[in-house]
């Protein structure tokens, strides 16, 4: 099977997170995964052509990645097209994409837009982000500030870690004519890395160290130094907090802020795709 690579940047650290996974969709069970790559493709490509509209997003998605067939994005497209008209919300979620980038066909933002508005009219909670930095930036429709921050909020409050971070990124900077609200900032960060976003982790034990939005709080800042650390985020000055935090805390809090990043990575280590001690992480 082919995988992918993500990589994760937040301002402020340089920060990369190798996520394991396949695309972003479920796209084979355990038992399809013992499936060479091409008896799958064309396991796929019968059940798509029966109209089933998972199938077809997953076949868009193989053509895009080269999975059992060679890549072809005008192909990936095609089959996005009819997940997305079979009633798939994320393949109008990928067909905005494709066009926003012009793959497999030329870039055009204004019907990137529109699919990006039918996906979130089916409710795709990616798509409210999607369209939050359209309408927030004027790229692809007139600038509306208003309706950005509504969407932005939707898709936090929708569970979407980085959305709960741009919002924090909002409140903390004052963007977009907010006024600055270190304490709302601290509390989206907070709720972001609990999501599991990288830039989350980072940013609320940066506010904990330095008092930023509330009370500085040393251990809880190294509990998510530790847990990035633990996770496989490399970021600048990374080990060097960490270090620093281990001296100035007494021992025991010290223990417990491992503890307590340990704990919080096994209960989300096969959900997040994360490392934790016992798959390998580097620090372990």
């Amino acid at each position: 099977m082919k995988s992918c690579r993500a990589i994760i940047l937040c301002s402020g650290f340089t920060l990369c997170l190798v996520l394991s996974s396949f695309s972003g969709a479920a796209l084979a069970t355990e038992e399809e995964q013992k499936i060479a790559p091409e008896m799958l493709f064309a396991l796929t490509l019968v059940n798509a052509e029966k109209g089933q509209g998972q199938a077809m997003l997953n076949l868009g998605i193989f053509y895009e990645e080269g999975v059992g067939v060679g890549r072809n994005f005008s192909k990936a497209l095609e089959w996005y097209q009819k997940a997305a008209e079979a009633g798939e919300d994320d393949g109008y979620m990928r067909v905005g994409r494709c066009y926003e980038v012009g793959l497999g066909a030329a870039a055009d933002m204004e019907k990137a837009v529109a699919a990006f508005e039918q996906a979130a009219a089916l409710g795709h909670v990616p798509a409210f982000s999607k369209l939050a930095g359209v309408y927030l930036n004027g790229r692809g429709a007139a600038k509306d500030e208003t309706k950005g921050f509504s969407l932005l909020t939707k898709a936090a409050e929708a569970g979407e870690g980085g959305a709960m971070f741009d919002l924090g990124l909002i409140a903390l900077n004052g963007l977009y004519g907010r006024k600055t609200e270190p304490e709302k900032a601290r509390t989206w960060f907070l709720k972001a890395a609990e999501a599991g976003h990288a830039g989350g982790i980072v940013a609320i034990a940066n506010m904990c160290r330095e008092g930023q939005g509330g009370r500085a709080d040393a251990e809880r800042a190294l509990r998510w130094y530790l847990t990035a650390q633990k996770a496989g985020l490399e970021a600048q000055g990374l080990e060097e907090a960490i270090i620093d935090l281990k001296k100035t805390l007494p021992a025991k809090q010290a223990e417990a802020a491992e503890k307590t990043a340990d704990t919080w990575l096994a209960a989300r280590a096969e959900a997040l795709k994360l490392p934790n001690d016992e798959s390998g992480s580097k620090n372990a």
